[in-house]
């Protein structure tokens, strides 16, 4: 395992400033969309029913009446938004600065708490945004092994989904997934009968089939993450299946979890965002065309001088030496 992780440390650079704007600015757009949907601090006007449940850290932070002292002022509520906005854009500005992740981070459990709190429901998607900060909090050497832990925990995300309905034995259950759409959509139905999703979800509850089908294929796709704990070889099927499962969710389920897309950047493939560090190859062979590197700056092919060496990766370069090479050969012959 450690060999492989230092094999893959030393062929690739790890586009860090690169992923970190890519998550802030994914960040950024879900907190626009939190300013929209009225869910800000400044716009819960001063909320005093609280659910902290048996979470200790929910309690040890009303004890301490932080919560209270930053919804119960409008201005410092105003302020707290703006701050976390800021921290959010500067983070992307400028990406090699911890000091705003790590203020971002902060700011955002503290929200993270204040709106589940007041919510009187635990969203855990909203975790994804606030872990996805840790791997930009450390030193560039311990970043490979933040992003791997963050991996991980994408992985566990939806592999535990997967066990908690196995172990429930829930895709044995006839009519599971019928019964899932008239307990979430019960109310939408009700206030909204006509349109086209009322017929959709009339038409869906009148072919119990079809949406068993379509439970247990989610089901399904939830157990191959359990794949991505051995091998890595299937992260692109897997980073689809992350993308599709959200909506999923929200069409069936009536569960907005696409926050939880922000992981799907750990199953991105750095070979698509960074240009490998190879060293030329040098390539030996006993027929008459092959190839011999006889020092970095030319090669030869029968005694025939062609072109400097150029680098594999380059492949419309390559095609044409072969060829003007070959040629010299036969016309040697």
């Amino acid at each position: 395992m450690e060999a492989a992780i230092n094999k893959e440390l030393a062929e690739f650079k790890y586009p860090k400033n690169l992923l970190c704007r890519l998550v802030f600015a994914f960040i950024f757009f879900f907190l626009l969309y939190y300013l929209y949907s009225n869910t800000m601090v400044h716009q819960l006007h001063s909320p005093v029913l609280i659910f902290p449940y048996v979470d200790i850290t929910y309690w040890f932070f009303h004890l301490l009446k932080i919560p209270e002292f930053i919804t119960h002022n409008y201005f410092i509520s105003c302020c707290f938004d703006v701050l976390l906005f800021a921290s959010c854009v500067l983070s992307f500005l400028f990406p090699g600065k911890r000091f705003f992740v790590i203020a971002f981070f902060v700011l955002y459990c503290i929200y993270y708490i204040i709106v589940n709190s007041y919510g009187t429901q635990h969203t855990h998607s909203k975790a994804g945004i606030l872990l996805m900060s840790l791997p930009f909090m450390v030193p560039k050497k311990m970043f490979y092994y933040m992003w791997e832990a963050m991996r991980y925990f994408a992985l566990f995300v939806y592999a535990d989904a997967f066990l908690w309905k196995l172990f429930r034995i829930n895709f044995l259950t006839e009519d599971h997934g019928r019964l899932v759409i008239k307990k979430n959509f019960a109310a939408y139905l009700y206030y909204h009968p006509y349109g086209f999703w009322a017929d959709m979800y009339t038409w869906l509850l009148k072919h119990p089939g079809i949406v068993q089908i379509i439970f247990i294929t989610g089901f399904i796709m939830e157990g191959c993450f359990v794949i991505g704990f051995f091998t890595k070889r299937f992260d692109r099927y897997l980073l689809v299946l992350s993308i599709l499962l959200p909506v999923g969710f929200l069409l069936l389920s009536d569960a907005f979890f696409f926050e939880l897309l922000i992981l799907s950047f750990t199953l991105l493939n750095f070979r698509m965002l960074s240009k490998p560090v190879r060293q030329q190859r040098t390539i030996w062979r006993s027929s008459s065309a092959s190839l011999v590197f006889k020092n970095p700056h030319r090669f030869k092919i029968q005694g025939v001088r062609v072109f400097k060496p150029v680098r594999f990766l380059e492949t419309p370069q390559v095609v044409p030496v072969i060829i003007l090479a070959c040629r010299d050969c036969i016309s040697q012959q």
